[in-house]
């Protein structure tokens, strides 16, 4: 397997005048496959997903000096999945979280609670590529495995639950999706040792599943109890703090007041930076979305810069084939069209074969681009094929209604 980031250990010798007796130094061992599993946890708790793919990548080297039948091998498969999947890489994620799957049924048996664990990262892989139905199916198996093995209050059915709530949103089931939502929100508070980190995610999905049915007034403190918690417990420097002050910023925009938010997301960007290095995926998301403030206040001349900024990123990290790509080439194509430029249909183009290649067919993110391709065809005065890309869109949307099967 080849490891995308080689990690350099620099070591340093202090000299002195004084002489001292030769010492043999202790022999160099690798470290521990715990040691490496914590290490790739917390990059990717930072969002550090280069790092944490070399950790779990040599995790996975080192269970298999265990055997083939060692849960620690699971484990580390499973874990280098999720990263991989964070990339934009579902293929390979999806095979390796297939591969800790059958291992576990076979350790544990098919209803344990590794599997309903598997299950929900299965579940994640399939809803980011537009499996809508598939996500669904492995989502709810991993509620009803989890809850068997653990409790129905163990703090990790929040994984599948959140997951699948996103599906809900994803089909306009909104109400569901915050049920849901709120429910995990409780089993996180509520659990023998809560994860901040983790409460301060549920907390902010909760504030922005109520923004999106424009109860703002709701949304912000909810919102601003998730960024001061993430600030207090984790620190300026943690993601989640950053997270929470996007969200408080899109709030803002919500409210009417895209030029309040321009200046946070500008901050959002600074913060990923630090924490996370200037071409990582997530500052490709902070600049995608201070470049929605800046369409906001016309600034598309801004919003273009920043927009090509965030392809570059992820072309260079998550490759050709990402979902968040596949946004961010749409917005550009706005983007360019707003300014009168000549090559918006390409940036069109690309960004509707990506959308739809990463998302499927029925996905409501093809909708949306189908419908901006539609209002540019009709600028240009293209109305017969406008009316059939708006037709579309329409069709798409209604197949993800309520009350709609999404299989």
């Amino acid at each position: 397997m080849t490891i995308t980031t080689v990690m350099v250990v620099g070591i340093a010798f202090l000299l002195t005048a004084c002489p001292h007796p030769q010492v043999t130094p202790p022999p160099s061992f690798p470290p521990s496959w715990e040691t490496l599993i914590r290490k790739g946890d917390i990059e990717q708790e930072y969002w550090r997903y280069a790092e944490a793919e070399y950790y779990y990548s040599q995790a996975v080297t080192r269970a298999q000096e265990f055997g083939a039948e060692d849960a620690r091998l699971a484990r580390s498969l499973r874990s280098l999945s999720s990263v991989i999947s964070r990339r934009g890489n579902y293929a390979s994620a999806r095979a390796y979280a297939e591969q800790a799957l059958g291992m576990y049924r076979h350790l544990f048996g098919a209803e344990s609670g590794e599997v309903g664990m598997t299950e929900s990262m299965l579940g994640n892989i399939a809803g980011d590529h537009g499996s809508l139905g598939e996500a669904k199916q492995l989502y709810t198996q991993s509620q009803r495995h989890i809850a068997a093995a653990y409790g129905p209050q163990d703090p990790r059915l929040g994984e599948p639950m959140m997951g699948l709530a996103s599906l809900y949103l994803m089909t306009n089931r909104v109400g569901e999706a915050e049920s849901l939502v709120r429910q995990v929100v409780t089993l996180w508070e509520k659990s023998e040792n809560p994860d901040p980190a983790k409460l301060c995610l549920a907390l902010r999905h909760l504030g922005a599943l109520l923004l999106t049915q424009n109860r703002r007034d709701e949304a912000e403190p909810i919102l601003k109890r998730s960024y001061e918690t993430a600030q207090k417990r984790l620190g300026d420097n943690h993601p989640q703090t950053a997270a929470g002050l996007s969200t408080l910023a899109a709030l803002h925009v919500v409210r009417g007041h895209p030029e309040e938010a321009e200046p946070l997301y500008r901050q959002v960007i600074h913060m990923v930076e630090r924490s996370s290095g200037t071409s990582h995926p997530e500052v490709a998301v902070a600049l995608t979305n201070h470049a929605e403030a800046l369409f906001a206040i016309t600034h598309y001349a801004h919003a273009e810069q920043q927009l090509r900024r965030a392809i570059a990123i992820y072309e260079q990290q998550t490759g050709p084939s990402s979902t968040k790509l596949a946004n961010a080439l749409v917005s550009l194509a706005v983007a360019v069209w707003k300014q009168g430029g000549t090559d918006a249909e390409p940036l069109f183009t690309r960004g509707l074969t990506l959308t739809e290649s990463t998302y499927g067919p029925d996905h409501p993110a093809l909708a949306k681009a189908l419908g901006l391709y539609a209002q540019f065809l009709r600028d240009q005065n293209r109305n017969a094929e406008a009316n059939a890309f708006a037709e579309k869109a329409e069709s798409i949307r209604a197949k993800s209604t309520p009350g709609h099967s999404t299989s």
